[in-house]
């Protein structure tokens, strides 16, 4: 190879290297976004995507006006719950002097969950019970004489379990192979010493 042609295949090389959106972006030169859940004006190499405050998150990645990523993107993206969060304030966006905000979003109580949320609401949004609990009440949306409460989840019985949202009382809670295996691998071990 002579000096120029690798001059080239260097500076190719070194250009290509650049040629690369930004962290916690995606796609292709050009047209990088950010990923959902971050929000930037520049996505592209030098650019900044911002990650959501907790709990919050942006819709789909997208270029188009109101999406996380161009010229005017600023935290109010951040509009939506992520799962197992509700909402207690909605995102604002910047206006009369008032810098922009994003969605306020709580945990929900231990046991308790929710497939994500994108209005401001209660507790009541977390309203179904997580992998391994089951319902015993469902949740309550405020009203003039009842306040929230998210669904009533409880533990499955020991030895057994359930999917997300899944088990709507205990006998829906489905019995764990590999702990009936155990004790049942337990138990022949315990005769098979005591017989020798």
């Amino acid at each position: 190879m002579n000096k120029s042609t690798l001059f080239i295949a260097f500076t190719l090389l070194a250009a290509y290297a650049n040629a690369q959106c930004a962290s916690n972006a995606q796609g292709n030169v050009g047209s990088c976004m950010c990923n959902q859940g971050y929000y930037g004006t520049n996505a592209e190499n030098g650019g900044t995507c911002n990650q959501c405050p907790t709990g919050s998150t942006t819709d789909a990645p997208s270029l188009s006006a109101g999406g996380n990523t161009n010229s005017s993107a600023d935290i109010s993206v951040c509009n939506q719950c992520q799962a197992n969060f509700y909402m207690t304030a909605a995102a604002t966006a910047a206006s009369n002097g008032n810098a922009a905000s994003s969605a306020q979003c709580s945990n929900c109580p231990t046991g308790t969950g929710n497939n994500g949320v994108q209005n401001q609401g209660d507790v009541s949004q977390c309203n179904i019970c997580q992998a391994n609990y089951y319902q015993s009440a469902a949740a309550v949306a405020a009203s003039n004489e009842v306040a929230a409460a998210a669904v009533t989840c409880q533990n499955c019985p020991s030895g057994s379990t359930s999917a997300a949202g899944a088990a709507q009382q205990a006998s829906d809670c489905q019995s764990n192979q590999t702990t009936s295996l155990k004790i049942l691998l337990v138990s022949l071990s315990i005769l098979f010493l005591s017989l020798f």
